[in-house]
């Protein structure tokens, strides 16, 4: 008998073992990918001394985003950001898959859905910042069993320095014993004027989402999903601004980028299925800081991100994104068509895809 893969459970339980086993040959090629990165002899960066932290999000929509035109009080502290011009906000930005192995493993590589690299041949930002002479450190609280056995782990600890808040085991992987607050007191303020580098990955909006928020941050009263999860995503917004004041405090801090691996579609119970697949599962927020001194030193950079806001975006495309924003010369795989910072930007709604090329964006509904 022949079971279908639109069966949920059957899909993602495929989707997932095929992750692992590329993954495992990821890990496997990891010594052949340094090798490769010490013969890129051009690889450095245009300048010298700066912190920029990348903040990777957990299953938050835009939908459901106050900042983002949602009716509800959900992001006061981003609202207020947009207001005062301190970030820049994207408004077309949308995961490449709705969940998060197979969208990190992207997000965070060379690989993405437009070209032709192979999952084990695919440098990893931290790899190549690193090779680079970036500091690197990996600050999360999302679980790591081993560097074999969860794929974002295999990237994570590849970094020089790791904190790993989620310390369970076995199949609990959507549990954690800290709010993701803890992860603001872990940041290291570095005093040496180098090029650093921390990727720090929340739990974010994940359900069960009456567990993201402590009781006393309860601002929605009800208890149906659509109150739970606009009560995360409002203490997402709280962790957000906890993190941001950390990192600007200090005199070397550069930039921050918070996108979100998927979305959710909490209010009809799919949450992030993609055999139940619905758009609010892949609208992300993306969102940029630069501190004064980025934006005096890269005026053109911040003119071409600011004049991009509006344009369409995938998040597998991060990594272009961040090679750039360091710097970075010479990165693999940085064809500046896919770089949202770049005036060569040449991605549109026409030709941008989700769920791996599964659906076009024009198709959005």
């Amino acid at each position: 008998m022949t079971i279908s893969l639109a069966y949920a459970p059957i899909r993602m339980a495929v989707e997932t073992r095929s992750s692992l086993a590329d993954y495992k040959v990821y890990g496997q090629n990891h010594a052949l990918r340094e090798k490769r990165l010490k013969n890129l002899r051009r690889l450095h960066t245009l300048h010298a001394g700066g912190l920029y932290v990348l903040v990777i999000g957990e299953s938050e929509t835009r939908d459901h985003m106050q900042v983002y035109g949602y009716k509800r009080a959900t992001t006061p502290w981003l609202s207020k950001q947009k207001e005062t011009g301190n970030a820049l906000f994207f408004s077309h930005a949308y995961s490449n898959y709705v969940t998060t192995v197979p969208a990190l493993t992207y997000a965070l590589s060379t690989r993405n859905q437009y070209n032709q690299v192979n999952l084990s041949d695919a440098y990893s930002l931290i790899e190549v910042a690193k090779a680079a002479g970036f500091n690197t450190f990996w600050i999360s609280n999302q679980r790591k069993f081993s560097p074999w056995d969860t794929p974002v782990a295999e990237i994570g600890s590849t970094s020089d320095h790791q904190i790993w808040l989620n310390s369970r085991m076995g199949s609990e992987d959507i549990f954690t014993e800290y709010y993701d607050s803890a992860l603001a007191d872990k940041i290291p303020l570095p005093k040496e004027n180098k090029n650093y580098l921390i990727v720090i990955h929340l739990m974010g909006c994940h359900k069960f989402y009456s567990d993201r928020y402590p009781a006393n941050a309860t601002y929605f009263k009800g208890t149906d999903y659509r109150d739970l999860y606009d009560n995360a995503v409002r203490y997402n917004d709280y962790v957000l601004e906890q993190i941001y004041q950390k990192v600007s405090a200090s005199p070397n801090f550069k930039g921050m980028v918070y996108f979100s691996d998927h979305g959710e579609d909490a209010t009809k119970l799919f949450d992030h299925n993609p055999s139940q697949f619905s758009w609010q599962m892949t609208r992300i927020p993306c969102i940029i800081w630069l501190s004064d001194s980025y934006r005096q030193e890269n005026p053109k950079v911040y003119r071409t991100l600011s004049a991009n806001q509006d344009k369409y975006w995938t998040n597998d495309l991060v990594y272009n994104l961040m090679v750039n924003l360091m710097g970075i010369q010479g990165a693999p795989e940085n064809n500046l068509r896919w770089d949202i910072s770049s005036p060569k930007y040449a991605m549109t709604k026409k030709n941008l895809m989700t769920l791996h090329g599964e659906k076009k964006l024009y198709e959005e509904q």
